[in-house]
């Protein structure tokens, strides 16, 4: 009897550590895979280069702040631009006519392959469907015809929060009045240790939160 009770308690002994070891297990999972970890920048495959677009866009009567930047798969930057836009009735107008300078600039500057990362969602979904957003059907066209100048166009998501170098250039337009279009060699001064911070990181191998090709039939036959 005494043997028993004795074997009853170690096997609940042994039941309640695995439960103990399980729920640590969840919870080591659980902060490995935190919303901020995933949202490091990512890297463009070799012979890509990725272009992290920004549009800050606060109402409908207000000029917005637009910037980017193109980085190769080491991290290295290439060249980024700064400008000011006129008032736009929409944030997605406004999204809108930020990836075209985008893709202008890229042409400009003779990029074959190109990735272009936003942290607004509704934009790439509406270039990935273009037929369901009839009331941009021209900027939609527009950016159909430039991503047939291109080799390879592929438009991704990128969360807010690696997205930050592209996000902090546009709002320093706005913020710090610099309203005059600009394009430089490399990336700002004032963020070379993030910049060089996010190229240095071994674990940047992270997927993209979502990642399409510019649909260019779609596109062109609207």
């Amino acid at each position: 009897m005494y043997l028993s009770r004795v074997r009853e308690l170690a096997s609940l002994i042994n039941h309640s550590l695995w439960l103990e070891v399980k729920e640590q297990a969840k919870l080591t999972e659980r902060q490995n895979s935190s919303p901020r970890d995933k949202e490091r920048w990512c890297p463009p495959t070799q012979g890509t280069v990725k272009c992290n677009v920004h549009v800050n866009w606060r109402n409908k009567s207000l000029q917005c702040g637009g910037a980017w930047m193109t980085r190769v798969h080491t991290g290295n930057v290439l060249f980024h631009g700064r400008d000011a836009f006129t008032p736009s009735t929409s944030r997605l107008a406004t999204e809108l006519r930020g990836i075209i300078w985008v893709l202008q600039s890229a042409n400009d500057l003779h990029l074959h392959t190109v990735s272009i990362a936003s942290d607004h969602s509704e934009t790439i979904e509406a270039i990935s469907t273009p037929g369901s957003w009839p009331r941009f059907h021209c900027l939609l066209e527009k950016i159909g015809a430039l991503c047939s100048l291109f080799s390879s166009v592929a438009f991704e998501v990128e969360g807010a929060h690696a997205n930050t170098v592209a996000r902090d250039i546009a709002k320093s337009v706005l913020k710090d009045g610099r309203f005059q279009s600009y394009l430089a060699l490399g990336g700002p001064a004032w963020l070379h240790q993030r910049i060089a911070a996010e190229a240095s990181r071994q674990d940047k191998f992270i997927f993209p939160l979502r990642l399409c090709l510019c649909p260019f039939p779609v596109l062109l036959q609207q």
